[in-house]
């Protein structure tokens, strides 16, 4: 090859990278993230409202053979700031989480179901909190773990995801934030200790006679 063939070579080879770099760049200044890639703190005031997002964002992000494949087991949502405390809000959050899932073809197992039917005065119970009573061994499945936590007077934020129990790999997430009017309809109310009034030293006053 000629010095000049050499010449044209290189200058031909730079005139393509730099076109190559041109056209990546005009795809890069293109590209807009999807609407559905991510979630921008949705704020919701109606608790049901809030679950059917959680729901949704669940079945959005979980892979499509993870949800064919596996059941899921629900557990009660938690304080965040404990683990293990709970109020009547993440009890309920669980329990119509149950249906918004099944409604969306995820195959619900409900590890409460007793050995056998609870029958007294007072009705016939299936289902059971008390240990001794459930059945020794439950079928492999997915969690569903939640967590609410405080973030002002009269907001939360709930946070859940679907985890492999064997490996802990988090399997999809949702998140919402939803604002209460009444904090006593649920059992959060904030409580805040009186300060401890300390009474003053008493002092003495002797008569110097």
């Amino acid at each position: 090859m000629s010095y000049i063939s050499k010449i044209l070579f290189f200058v031909y080879f730079f005139i393509l990278l730099t076109g190559c770099q041109q056209s990546n760049q005009q795809i890069n200044a293109s590209y807009k993230p999807s609407k559905l890639s991510f979630f921008v703190d949705k704020r919701f005031t109606d608790l049901d409202s809030a679950i059917v997002e959680i729901s949704n964002q669940l079945l959005l992000n979980i892979p499509s053979t993870s949800q064919k494949q596996n059941k899921l087991i629900l557990t009660t949502f938690v304080d965040l700031n404990t683990l293990s405390k709970t109020s009547s809000v993440g009890r309920i959050i669980s329990e119509s989480l149950i249906d918004e899932l099944h409604s969306k073809n995820f195959k619900i197992l409900d590890f409460r179901m007793q050995e056998v039917i609870t029958v007294n005065s007072q009705g016939e119970f299936s289902l059971s909190r008390d240990i001794n009573k459930l059945k020794d061994e439950v079928p492999e499945a997915l969690i569903v773990v939640g967590t609410y936590a405080l973030i002002d007077d009269n907001t939360m934020v709930l946070n859940a995801r679907i985890m492999n129990t064997f490996t802990s790999d988090v399997i999809s997430t949702a998140k919402v934030i939803y604002t209460y009017k009444n904090c006593q309809e649920f059992d959060i109310c904030k409580t805040t200790e009186k300060p401890k009034i300390t009474p003053p030293n008493q002092i003495k006053i002797l008569d110097d006679k």
